[in-house]
């Protein structure tokens, strides 16, 4: 990491990718379902979730100027490190080319460590196209863009949104994530190189915020 803070292109040059879970519906939190009332008035209802409500797995990839991928993974499938690969093969590449022409063969991919992640046939697959990853701490959420900023950013905007079917939650995944305003995905990665930093200065201990 020390090594690519020299390179002043670097992030110009940096794909990341992370997964999340997204719920059909998510309630509002306390401060969104604030409501003024009359002393009076009768209190007001709240739903819960119920732990069956189904729950959509996201893929999502992008860099300081944008998502490039956000991809929703198939009912009852699970990510394996061939269906990991599938995805760099055929989703990601292919839309690097599209969206982000200057970074084709010339991106470095910055990911966590879960298995599928670590799996042969996806470090195979990356050394064969020439994209060299970004090594990233194990249990440091700290570090990783789409935990600290990204993922809180997308659920707040779909908090009290209630989806009857997947497609209708990916419609609305999408419109959410292009309605991020770019510079704000340029300061999350600006913010990321000050918690670098203070890792380093820490010596690895955990960066709160």
């Amino acid at each position: 990491m020390t090594r690519h803070l020299s390179d002043p292109h670097f992030l110009e040059k940096l794909v990341t990718m992370d997964e999340t879970w997204i719920p059909l519906f998510n309630p509002k939190t306390k401060r969104q379902s604030k409501q003024w009332k009359h002393s009076d008035s009768p209190p007001l209802k709240k739903f819960r979730v119920g732990v069956s409500a189904e729950k959509i797995l996201y893929s999502i990839f992008w860099n300081q100027m944008g998502v490039i991928i956000s991809y929703l993974l198939p009912k009852g499938m699970t990510i394996t490190g061939e269906c990991y690969r599938n995805i760099l093969k055929n989703q990601l590449l292919p839309a690097v080319a599209e969206m982000r022409p200057e970074l084709v063969g010339n991106f470095i991919l910055h990911q966590d460590n879960p298995p599928p992640q670590k799996a042969r046939i996806v470090t195979e697959f990356l050394v064969e196209q020439g994209i060299e990853t970004l090594r990233h701490p194990p249990y440091s959420p700290d570090l990783a863009l789409s935990d600290f900023w990204l993922f809180d950013t997308l659920k707040l905007s779909l908090r009290g949104r209630q989806f009857p079917s997947r497609s209708s939650l990916g419609s609305a995944v999408y419109q959410s994530l292009r309605h991020i305003p770019i510079d704000s995905y340029k300061k999350c990665y600006e913010k990321w190189v000050g918690r670098w930093q203070l890792c380093l200065d820490k010596e690895g201990d955990y960066v709160e915020k």
